[in-house]
């Protein structure tokens, strides 16, 4: 997951000055895109969220750049295999009803609003440990199934 208090201190100082903040990476489910927006993010980047839909280019990937001023072999992203999502057809408009039940049930009307949540300190920064997370998960079932959509 992105890293919330990174993304909620650089906006705090960003928002002075009227700077936008697009936080890049770790965006993998609805909940990390209405986090990243109550926490000061303008927009999210949602690469590894598209990647493996039948939208996303495939095939080609390129590792590696070289830097001829520098002559320097400089790693490019990540290379990888995942799992096939079918259209962003089927899952953005779940992903965007899910985002305003987010900010629903958070009582944000809006991206402005969102933001003032933490400024006016009705809602807080928590750290939960790892313990307190998997208690706060599905447990105590036998078997169970996550569908993402």
């Amino acid at each position: 997951m992105f890293q919330a208090t990174a993304v909620y201190k650089v906006a705090s100082i960003a928002s002075q000055s009227g700077v936008p903040v697009i936080a890049d990476g770790g965006i993998s489910n609805s909940g990390h895109i209405v986090k990243a927006l109550v926490l000061g993010d303008s927009i999210v980047t949602m690469g590894s969220f598209l990647a493996g839909s039948t939208e996303a280019p495939g095939f080609l990937c390129i590792r590696y750049v070289w830097d001829l001023l520098m002559f320097l072999l400089l790693e490019q992203g990540v290379v990888g295999a995942v799992a096939d999502k079918g259209s962003v057809l089927k899952f953005i408009p779940y992903t965007m009803q899910a985002v305003k039940q987010g900010f629903q049930d958070l009582g944000a009307s809006s991206l402005q609003s969102a933001h003032g949540l933490l400024k006016s300190s009705v809602l807080k920064l928590e750290v939960r440990t790892g313990a307190a997370q998997v208690e706060g998960g599905v447990h105590g079932l036998v078997s169970y199934e996550k569908k993402s959509f």
